[in-house]
This record gives structure tokens, C-alpha cells and sequence, in this order.
């Protein structure tokens, strides 16, 4: 039975070692090519890829507000507002 190796989500080197872990007991990762430490597997629903593009979709096009949103979609305005920050503005032209 063969068990992939682990990889870093930031430069994806396979250079990556067990180190410690985090307050909640999950298990986290030195990268040694990057240095980032880490969980290299989240467990919120929140940070699926698709789901993330939903909620923001619906805030921007759909001019839900943040506090409905943080309703519907279950997961806080403040990370949604983080979302909105890190996302590329949209040109009016």
C-alpha cells in the first residue's frame, strides 16, 4: 500500500516534514524548500475552492450583503471580507 508524499500547498515541493502541532491537535508541516509551516490539508468546508467562488459570487453579482451571506453560507463576514480583499478588482472599462 503506497501513500502518496505529502506536498506543499505554496511552492509544491515534496521537501516537507512533520512539525508539531497547531492549538486544535491537527498535525502541521515544514516545508524545507519554502519554509512555510503549516496544515497541509484544511478541514473547513469554507476553503473549498468552488464554495469560496459561490460565496463570492453571490456577495459581488448577486449584491448579497456580508452579514446574509455569513447567514446563508455559513461561514463569517470576516473571512468573507478577507476574500474580497485578496480578490482583483474588476476594471469598469
Amino acid at each position: 500500500m503506497n501513500i502518496p508524499a505529502p506536498c506543499c500547498a505554496t511552492c509544491g515541493s515534496h521537501a516537507v516534514v512533520k512539525s508539531g502541532h497547531n492549538s486544535s491537535g491537527t498535525q502541521q508541516y515544514l516545508c524545507k524548500a519554502c519554509g512555510a509551516h503549516r496544515v497541509l490539508v484544511a478541514k473547513s468546508p469554507a476553503t473549498d475552492p468552488e464554495r469560496k467562488t459561490m460565496v463570492l459570487r453571490a456577495v459581488e453579482v448577486e449584491r448579497l450583503g456580508l452579514r446574509a451571506a455569513e447567514r446563508v453560507f455559513g461561514v463569517t463576514r470576516q473571512t468573507i471580507a478577507r476574500w474580497l480583499e485578496k480578490k482583483p478588482k474588476l476594471s469598469r472599462r
